[in-house]
């Protein structure tokens, strides 16, 4: 049976994708999300403005904004940064790491693995794993990948380069273990809730994301005092932070603490428990990971 450190009821792992997006960004061209409000064909200067400067503001305004908030809470969280954009911003990545964050990764930009083969996958990871270590002086200890869009090699590559934990896996509420030989790795969900696809794909307000957090918490935690501890994400985006959104992570976490059962941790600080309960997680073998991708 899943456990919690001190018989917590639930794990909440704060999780915040900052990221850096190909050239191709606002194009007709580009298959990033963000590019879904195509310019007109018949368009002289080919490019949506308004996703490229959007996607700017992480760096001037919301991630400085978010990490004050961490702060002023003492929240740890986890980071899923590309490897471009701690060489772009090197001072906010050490920032982030000098007030104790977790700092795991994407690859090297916002580009899916899907449109990767094997040793494509491979090098954009050691890429971002390169990045990491020059400008962090570590290299990333978990993943996800851009767009939920992982591979079959995903996993197998990620052991491969050390990696500790991979928050692709969104069909379970807990996380599980894979072993191949003496590696391994905790793979747990990412967010049911996000950020993005709560305001920008759906188009809710920050009062119905603040009230769509606080009823998953309330239903995993009731199930883990029923003895049956669940985890939690949510994903933060820190080019989303403007100030009406950031307002509802302050709530949240106002909720989370003032019950003494929650566990606030980083995915590394849970990685790490599962691995030393290996009796109360599923372990699964990179077969078994290979199983959950349909043939093409």
């Amino acid at each position: 049976m899943v456990s919690w450190p001190g018989g917590k009821s639930i794990a909440v792992g704060l999780i915040i994708p900052w990221e850096v997006w190909p050239d191709d960004l606002g194009t007709p061209h580009s298959h990033q999300r963000a590019s879904q409000r195509p310019v007109p064909p018949e368009a002289v200067y080919p490019r949506d403005m308004w996703a490229v400067l959007d996607h700017q503001y992480g760096e001037t305004q919301g991630l400085a904004r978010i990490l004050n908030i961490f702060r002023d809470y003492d929240v740890k969280v986890s980071f899923v940064a590309n490897g471009k954009r701690v060489e772009m911003n090197p001072e906010l990545a050490l920032k982030a790491q000098t007030l104790g964050h977790d700092m795991g990764s994407e690859n090297y930009i916002h580009s899916y693995p899907v449109m990767y083969d094997e040793e494509g996958e491979r090098e954009t990871l050691r890429a971002t794993v390169n990045a990491f270590s020059k400008v962090l002086g570590a290299p990333p200890t978990g993943y996800i990948s851009p767009g939920h869009r992982s591979t079959p090699n995903t996993v197998p590559l990620l052991m491969e380069l050390g990696f500790g934990w991979d928050a692709d896996f969104q069909q379970d509420d807990v996380p599980f273990v894979v072993r191949d030989g003496d590696r391994s790795l905790v793979c747990m969900p990412y967010a049911h809730i996000s950020d993005y696809h709560s305001f920008m794909t759906t188009g809710r307000t920050p009062g119905q994301v603040l009230e769509m957090l606080i009823d998953e918490f309330d239903v995993l935690r009731s199930e883990g005092l029923r003895g049956d501890p669940k985890m939690m994400g949510f994903a933060i985006h820190p080019y989303m932070c403007h100030g009406f959104r950031s307002k509802i992570i302050e709530r949240f976490i106002d909720h989370v603490k003032a019950c003494p059962d929650a566990w606030i941790a980083t995915r590394s600080e849970i990685a790490s428990w599962v691995l030393a309960h290996p009796n109360q997680f599923e372990q699964a073998s990179l077969g078994d990971i290979r199983a959950l991708y349909p043939p093409t």
